[in-house]
């Protein structure tokens, strides 16, 4: 008997790649046979009807959706194909046996099953089919991975967006602001002061061991981490090797460049044994950095035959499956007072000092020449560490906020939560003085201007207020903790 593997194969991803319709003709040329053919085989290699099985898979990721994004019912409704909330609600309660808001309430998990050989999908099911995880002609891919990119979930922070979005996949309901609180990037500053540097945002600079933000920020979830840095010996095979273990088990991959600079980004697959991937890249529709559509796949993902030859495809970091209960509230508290803490490693202040650093590069009037390319700099510096003040510090005022909800009898919650609103209020009033949120010729004319920079050294002084503010109150639930006057088992509850 011929052997039709490849053809449902083809089928299942052709499906995973546009959860929100199914083409019957456009099918049936992409994979070379008539419909009924391809209705035929269908059935008699999974037991059911194609499209009985594609309302399946449109459901599963309305599911994801609803569990993992804040996106209201109507517009699932119309990402799903649907033309109203009304024909969706039916349809969504015939598979899944309730309507979709109350799937939303009892917040079921949903994370990546094993559909076929070389696929992976979302599903409620969380397990995977048997016999069926050898790749598929040199390749595996995992589908309905939810998209990064600068702003999505809120958020301009890339790894942290990565980190949520694959752990979202692995079935793991976490917000963004309790990954940020949770790996430290919630609380970090930083400022080179020898140079206006791009870089100072990284997040590998949170804590003085550059590798420590990225473990917690998976350890904080109670997953295993596991990483592969790029030396000057590190063979290609060692990356391939790694990104393929990874995948296979349904598990996508954070890597640093593969497209563009090394910031974080997820690869999602691999084709060709491992030398072409998949993925999501904060940089993937940029021209500048070869986003082509011809280098993107069906299903939006990025599909890279260079990675290697990008000298910034520099890391990877494997997010695994459950080891224990989430980092507990000592360790995050603890990990925030590190952060927050003045310094200087190398060239760069952080924490308080930071906020130092920072008025004094702006108080330099002879930086700021009437030069537009020199401005340009300048204004990416100082929009950078405003982005990453009102991310991080809006994070963290939701995340105490959160706490303050549950134990009202705690007032260093609602105390530590306002300073940090202050933190976030005292940015939005840099924007404004800027001339909006841009980095365009207006922003760059403004922070040219004495007294602009003037005004904005003083806004500085508030963030640095604000902040040490908080970070006493940090340090105080420390304090408490380590006596006993307010329970570690019960801050351990509240950190899963």
């Amino acid at each position: 008997m011929e052997d039709y593997s490849h053809v449902v194969a083809a089928v299942i991803a052709y499906i995973e790649a546009r959860p929100e319709r199914l083409e019957y003709e456009e099918l049936s040329r992409s994979v070379g046979l008539s419909l009924s053919q391809i209705r035929a085989l269908f059935r008699r290699h999974t037991g059911q009807t194609l499209g009985r099985y594609a309302l399946e898979r449109r459901m599963a990721r309305a599911a994801y959706w609803l569990v993992h994004t804040e996106t209201d019912i109507l517009q699932l409704a119309l990402q799903c194909g649907y033309s109203g909330p009304d024909t969706f609600t039916r349809a969504f309660r015939r598979v899944m046996g309730q309507t979709p808001s109350d799937f939303r309430r009892q917040r079921r998990v949903v994370g990546r099953e094993r559909l076929y050989n070389g696929i992976y999908g979302v599903s409620d099911r969380m397990k995977g089919r048997e016999n069926m995880n050898q790749p598929l002609n040199g390749g595996m891919i995992l589908y309905g991975v939810t998209k990064v990119g600068y702003g999505v979930y809120g958020s301009c922070t890339p790894y942290s967006i990565c980190l949520k979005s694959v752990a979202n996949y692995l079935g793991e309901d976490v917000e963004l602001h309790d990954i940020m609180v949770g790996c430290g990037a919630a609380f970090r500053l930083t400022w080179n002061v020898t140079a206006w540097d791009g870089g100072n945002v990284d997040i590998c600079y949170t804590y003085d061991d550059y590798d420590k933000v990225y473990r917690l920020g998976v350890e904080s979830l109670g997953r295993a981490y596991k990483t592969l840095g790029r030396g000057p010996n590190t063979p290609k095979e060692a990356f391939v090797r790694f990104i393929r273990e990874q995948i296979d088990q349904g598990r996508p991959v954070i890597a640093t460049g593969i497209i563009g600079p090394p910031e974080a980004c997820i690869v999602t697959g691999y084709q060709d044994e491992g030398e072409t991937l998949l993925g999501w890249n904060f940089f993937q529709d940029s021209v500048m950095y070869g986003g082509l559509p011809a280098r993107t796949d069906e299903s939006g993902y990025f599909i890279s035959h260079d990675w290697w030859e990008n000298t910034d495809t520099q890391a990877l970091i494997g997010v695994g499956e459950k080891t224990g209960p989430r980092r507990g509230m000592m360790d995050i508290l603890s990990g925030a007072a590190e952060v927050m803490t003045g310094r200087r490693k190398d060239q760069f202040a952080k924490g308080l000092w930071a906020y130092d650093a920072w008025k004094a590069a702006l108080a330099n009037d002879r930086d700021f020449p009437d030069n537009l390319p020199l401005l340009s700099e300048r204004m990416m510096c100082q929009g950078d560490a405003m982005d990453c003040l009102a991310d991080g510090r809006f994070c963290a005022a939701r995340f105490f906020r959160a706490l303050a909800a549950k134990m009202p009898e705690q007032p260093l919650y609602r105390r530590i939560a306002g300073d940090f609103e202050r933190v976030t209020g005292q940015v939005e009033q840099m924007a404004a003085l800027l001339g909006g949120w841009g980095r365009g010729e207006v922003q760059m004319r403004e922070l040219a201007r004495r007294e602009t920079r003037r005004a904005l050294c003083r806004l500085i002084d508030g963030c640095r207020q604000a902040d040490e503010a908080a970070l006493e109150g940090i340090k105080l639930l420390v304090k408490q903790m380590e006596t006993a006057a307010y329970p570690a088992e019960r801050g351990e509850k509240d950190g899963e």
